[in-house]
């Protein structure tokens, strides 16, 4: 709506062949609707229109009077009008910025202005695929550089509804830069600089687990180099030595950084506390009845959908199935509190570490219920793809074993299973897991 009254006073402005400015320009406006229209308007209602009077949201009748001024039938013909003439005027925009080799002030205004746009996510999406492929880093420099007005969200708060656009964003991004060869992605080293946003809102919301010896773990080594903020080098310090877990590694680095003074987001704070349950258990051969009341205690202050994402997965790889239980107790309201898509990968962790529950529990068709409501063939380049397809493997090989035990299904998970493993690198999801879990 503001949009569209945006461009009502801009075609009044071009009717009349001025701005209007002052008083003295809005009572010229009114006498020329008071001669031209069949339905006159009030002055001090042009006025409150035009801000020089305090006013709410202009009535239609108003709206209908100042169109009617301008040439059209109602404000819905020239709205009809506008947004035909704007989606056409959009579209040749968004194609010339992605085909030019120089950005100027104004295309960056413009394209700013566009952030209102329901589109406005798959426009700046199109925009750095486009330069990713050309190999156009001076570009990408210039829509990543860091700027009170970010390009790619509204708001520089990400406790806000545009998280959703930078994730949004991010999985748009991350699955052209796996496309790239080696070389091509070595190029984009330089945006790993604090004066961009690519680190923190690509990398960081497209953790691209099938890629830790590939693109993003090149990226993740490089940016140990250059991140100087404390949750920065909290974030990549826990990827390099998780994935070091991952890829088979049996000596674990033991990590406890200090965060008393640090405001985390809940899914960093979770991986934190995920690791910690990894080298108490395969570095320090503990207890780690401890760990999990203080994952109950902080959990109770946290965003739970995404707190709990590592979490579960490092309970899985240490057996304890009763702790997943005993969490899954305290907290399955708010871990199962929505199936919208942003929850593709924390939904789909959440049914299979239930799924290992009632395995456990021998509740062999509450397990089979929980597997068939996971969706990760629908997305096979999310980020999470790979990484939980091996922990659905696990449970649905442990189902089939202790049910029917078909020979060719089982066989088929396991070939599945090893080709996974093959093409992420990760050891640490050896064959006796698979079949040796219980």
């Amino acid at each position: 709506m503001d949009v569209l009254i945006t461009k009502l006073k801009s075609e009044i402005n071009e009717k009349l062949g001025f701005k209007i400015n002052r008083q003295s320009d809005v009572k010229y406006l009114h006498h020329q609707i008071t001669i031209n229209v069949l339905h006159p308007i009030g002055f001090n209602t042009l006025r409150r229109f035009f801000g020089f009077l305090p006013s709410n949201d202009p009535q239609f009748k108003t709206l209908d009077t100042l169109s009617e001024f301008l040439g059209y039938k109602s404000f819905s013909d020239f709205s009809e009008f506008v947004n035909k003439d704007d989606n056409w005027d959009t579209f040749t925009f968004i194609s010339d910025f992605e085909n030019s080799d120089v950005l100027t002030p104004k295309m960056l205004n413009r394209l700013n202005d566009l952030k209102t746009h329901s589109d406005y996510v798959y426009f700046i999406s199109v925009l750095i695929k486009s330069f990713i492929r050309r190999g156009r880093l001076d570009l990408l420099k210039i829509i990543f550089k860091k700027r009170e007005n970010s390009l790619l969200f509204k708001k520089n708060n990400l406790n806000t509804k545009d998280i959703l656009d930078v994730l949004k964003i991010a999985y748009t991004v991350g699955g052209v830069l796996r496309t790239l060869t080696k070389t091509q992605y070595e190029k984009l080293t330089p945006l790993l600089g604090d004066e961009y946003e690519f680190k923190q809102n690509i990398l960081d919301f497209y953790i691209d687990y099938s890629n830790f010896n590939g693109y993003y773990g090149f990226f993740v080594k490089n940016r140990i180099l250059m991140d100087q903020e404390p949750q920065n080098q909290i974030f990549v310090k826990l990827i390099l030595y998780y994935s070091s877990f991952l890829f088979g590694n049996p000596i674990l680095e033991n990590y406890s950084p200090n965060t008393s003074k640090l405001k985390l987001y809940p899914a960093l704070m979770g991986r934190i506390l995920g690791y910690q349950l990894l080298t108490t258990y395969f570095n320090e051969q503990k207890s780690i009845d401890k760990l999990v009341s203080k994952i109950v205690r902080i959990g109770k202050s946290q965003h739970i959908s995404v707190f709990f994402i590592e979490i579960f997965p490092a309970l899985i790889f240490i057996k304890a199935i009763d702790d997943i239980e005993y969490l899954f107790s305290e907290f399955s309201n708010k871990l199962f509190e929505t199936n919208n898509w942003r929850y593709y990968a924390t939904q789909n962790t959440y049914l299979i570490s239930n799924a290992l529950v009632h395995i456990k529990n021998k509740n062999y068709k509450e397990a089979d219920y929980n597997l068939n409501l996971v969706t990760l063939d629908r997305s096979k380049t999310n980020s999470y793809y790979a990484y939980l397809k091996l922990f659905f493997l696990i449970a649905a090989y442990q189902l089939e074993l202790l049910t029917t035990a078909y020979r060719l299904l089982l066989k088929n998970f396991e070939v599945e299973y090893l080709e996974l493993v093959k093409e992420t690198g990760f050891k640490r999801f050896s064959l006796p897991l698979l079949k040796k879990y219980f």
